[in-house]
């Protein structure tokens, strides 16, 4: 829990039951914006095939033997 919250509960108590109400619906009203704020994801997976398409390069030989195993692999 932040410092913030924890020091508004401690003193919630000294206000009278109006102004508790005030401060309660108040930080659900907050909490239910921040919800209602977040990014809806618009694209699909579709989307995302080949979105690196030539990002990524891979050199020619990436399949050949590495000199370093030759004495390994013989």
């Amino acid at each position: 829990m932040s410092p913030l919250l924890e020091k508004v509960l401690a003193e919630i108590d000294q206000l009278d039951f109006q102004e508790q109400l005030d401060v309660i619906s108040y930080l659900i009203g907050r909490w239910q914006g921040t919800v209602n704020q977040l990014p809806l994801n618009s694209f699909s997976r579709q989307d995302l095939f080949g979105c690196l398409r030539g990002k990524v390069v891979i050199a020619d030989d990436f399949n050949a033997p590495l000199k370093d195993f030759a004495e390994y692999m013989e």
